[in-house]
């Protein structure tokens, strides 16, 4: 009752003071800023960020703005907008470098990275307070959570790489200090004793040099190794915000992204070799892009990369890397010539060359069918598959007895389906790529009105059509391919979808498992190998198979996954008949 009576008044307040201009003197802030701390504890976080961002924003600095940012980042964690959340507390540092509320900036950063699962930036904050923190408190909070990251998430590539971003005083006998405890981890105990003497030679008044003097005296060994134990990676460079991109865009990215990491979670549950990721945000930028090929190529642990996400974003990316021999894979490009420019490129969503090529194979081998016609649009991708198709179904040996076309949207297609209604006994079906859903409507109606009741082969276009309940005779007829197709009914899904609830707090979805299914596919290819390219790339171009939930993933020499959904429509609801593979 007391929450309520608070949110009410809170509620009151809220009204009387945004439909006016809010006088900015010390006592107003801090009665406006008490009110949306009573909201944040209220859980009316969306209130509360109002106020908070109106207190932070203004142009007028007063007591309660860097705080605000504080609350304000805060609150947005609470949404769930990391990404705003993270911003928030970038800006508040870069505006306010001698806030007394820095400390308590850096520590949220820090927790919302390791959330996202970016343990290399995570540890960035934490070094920066390491370095010019005055507080023992924020300091002992923050070298003790920086060892647990670092000694838990980070190879010692990635530590090397920070020693040379971080030569503060503080910091460079800190970072020695989990240079030489992760050697430890990673077996390689005569790098480690090496570090630490370094240690205690360069910084002898540190906090780092008794414990690393307590290490070498306690026994660190010095028996020698030959092989390089630290552990893998993978890269992961996708476009997950940036002026560039779209919410929609950087939305989908995260949600690969968050399918990506969860499969190296789970392989890393059940696996005692480790495998980790790395993240970087293209930005749909050149330059950041070009800024991420050298990262990678700087970084000898990283062995193969998942990403980018678009067509046109791959092609930038293959450019930058051509010198490059590490395995890049996309889970969602789909052009033709992608693989032409780069010969350690593998395309995990089929390119529309192969759509059309694998729906003639299906018709030919499947369906025993050796006469069809053919009905495209003339705009999109539609001619494309219809010219894959034809080419692909002559091979095979079967025939194209007619083939017809139309301009998309223009809903009158009766002189097309009356040309391809004379050879109604001649041929064994249709089939039709559409360049959109509309078209639907009016092909099935045209259909009827020539009482040409066959069956139709398409693309995943139909997959998100309407109108099938208007000629259920022909529409049972229907039968397509489609690059995801999820079996929500099944139990293994059903499985899945708990346990990644229970674990990121969110559902699975298509984009999730575009990302998912392609992290499992690699992790998968590196297990029990040496996990260098030539390696990666033999093991993907051999056949391997990797069972998905959106679909299934497998490569041969052409690096295009072979795999399409076959899916038909029956009585109301869509069924998956088969993941079929393409032959050569």
């Amino acid at each position: 009752m007391v929450r309520l009576i608070k949110y009410f008044a809170a509620i009151i307040f809220i009204i009387l003071f945004t439909s006016s201009s809010f006088p900015q003197n010390t006592e107003n802030v801090n009665t406006e800023f008490k009110l949306a701390v009573n909201l944040y504890d209220a859980l009316q976080y969306n209130d509360a960020l109002k106020i908070f961002n109106r207190i932070a924003s203004t142009e007028k600095i007063n007591s309660k703005t860097t705080v605000s940012y504080i609350f304000k980042a805060k609150t947005l964690l609470k949404l769930d907008r990391f990404e705003e959340a993270k911003q928030t507390l970038i800006k508040m540092i870069e505006l306010f470098p001698s806030s007394k509320y820095k400390s308590e900036a850096r520590i949220t950063l820090a927790k919302i990275l390791f959330e996202q699962k970016e343990y290399y930036e995570s540890l960035k904050p934490i070094l920066s307070l390491v370095e010019d923190s005055k507080s023992d408190e924020y300091l002992d909070y923050a070298k003790t959570t920086g060892e647990k990251i670092a000694y838990s998430f980070l190879p010692s590539s990635l530590l090397r790489v920070l020693n040379t971003l971080y030569s503060g005083e503080n910091t460079s006998p800190y970072l020695k200090f989990l240079l030489g405890s992760v050697y430890q981890k990673e077996n390689n105990p005569e790098v480690a004793r090496q570090t630490f003497e370094e240690l205690i030679t360069k910084y002898p008044n540190s906090p780092e040099r008794a414990r690393a003097v307590n290490l070498i005296r306690d026994g660190v060994s010095t028996q020698k190794t030959n092989s390089d134990f630290s552990s893998p990676l993978i890269g992961a460079m996708l476009p997950l915000s940036g002026v560039s991109l779209s919410d929609e865009q950087s939305a989908a990215a995260k949600e690969i992204l968050e399918g990506i990491r969860y499969a190296v979670y789970e392989y890393n549950d059940v696996h005692e070799s480790k495998i980790g990721l790395v993240t970087k945000n293209t930005e749909l930028l050149k330059e950041k892009i070009q800024e991420i090929e050298q990262y990678f190529e700087s970084n000898k642990n990283i062995k193969a990369i998942i990403g980018p996400v678009f067509s046109s974003e791959v092609r930038t990316t293959l450019e930058e890397f051509k010198s490059n021999k590490i395995p890049i894979i996309s889970p969602t490009a789909t052009d033709n010539d992608l693989t032409s420019l780069y010969d350690n490129f593998f395309q995990a969503n089929p390119s529309f060359e192969l759509r059309g090529k694998l729906m003639a194979q299906y018709v030919f081998y499947v369906e025993n069918k050796t006469r069809m016609g053919i009905l495209n649009a003339i705009e999109g991708y539609s001619p494309l598959l219809a010219g894959e198709f034809q080419r692909e179904f002559e091979k095979l040996g079967g025939r194209i007895i007619v083939k017809e076309t139309y301009s998309s949207n223009t809903f009158d297609l009766s002189r097309q389906m009356l040309n391809i209604a004379k050879y109604h006994s001649e041929i064994e079906g249709i089939y039709i790529p559409l360049a959109g859903k509309t078209d639907v409507p009016a092909i099935l109606s045209e259909m009827v009105n020539n009482s040409l009741v066959i069956a139709i082969y398409g693309n995943q276009d139909w997959l998100l059509a309407s109108g099938f309940e208007t000629s259920p005779e022909i529409s049972n007829k229907i039968t397509f391919t489609s690059d995801y197709f999820i079996d929500y009914n099944s139990p293994d899904y059903q499985s899945f979808s708990k346990k990644f609830n229970q674990t990121t707090g969110l559902d699975p979805n298509r984009n999730i498992f575009y990302g998912y299914d392609t992290g499992k596919y690699l992790l998968t290819v590196m297990r029990n190998i040496d996990p260098n390219s030539e390696n990666i790339k033999t093991k993907m171009e051999s056949g391997i198979i990797s069972s998905g939930f959106h679909n299934n993933i497998a490569f041969d020499d052409q690096r295009v996954n072979k795999f399409l959904n076959i899916v038909r429509y029956k009585d109301g609801r869509f069924e998956l008949i088969d993941k079929f593979k393409a032959g050569k």
